[in-house]
């Protein structure tokens, strides 16, 4: 599981990015992770990537605030993707808002797998992921 797979942050927070980096590698999930504060650019890279023949599993973790594109948004967009493209990936949302709106908004999105708060759990994310592979 962790050569195939790609872990893509979306978060305009460049510490949670840090942070959440260090725990996934930490947690021995994958050493193949990229990172983008803008939602476009990791959509861009996602279909480069894609026609290029890249990873087969692509996770996305994709943060709810943001400026500009919040996470919503990068939804709308992330659906215009290709079907091809969009079979090779998992979407989670972080969420550091108590906000029950937004959490509610993001777990009725056929897209997203799960919102998982911030700071990242990684164990349970593991889990999650292992879930999700059966």
């Amino acid at each position: 599981m962790k050569d195939q797979m790609n872990i893509i942050l979306v978060d305009d927070n460049d510490i949670d990015i840090v942070v959440n980096t260090k725990l996934l590698k930490l947690a021995n999930i994958t050493d193949n992770i990229v990172s983008f504060n803008r939602c476009e650019n990791a959509l861009d890279w996602l279909a480069e990537n894609h026609a290029q023949g890249g990873f087969k599993d692509n996770v996305i973790l994709l943060d709810i605030q943001m400026p500009g594109t919040d996470g919503f948004q990068c939804l709308e967009k992330y659906t215009q993707l290709s079907e091809e493209v969009k079979i090779s990936c998992r979407v989670f949302m972080l969420s550091s808002s108590i906000d029950r709106g937004d959490i509610e908004r993001s777990e009725a999105n056929v897209d997203v797998i799960k919102v998982l708060e911030k700071p990242l759990d990684v164990y349970l994310f593991k889990r999650l992921l292992a879930a999700e592979s059966l």
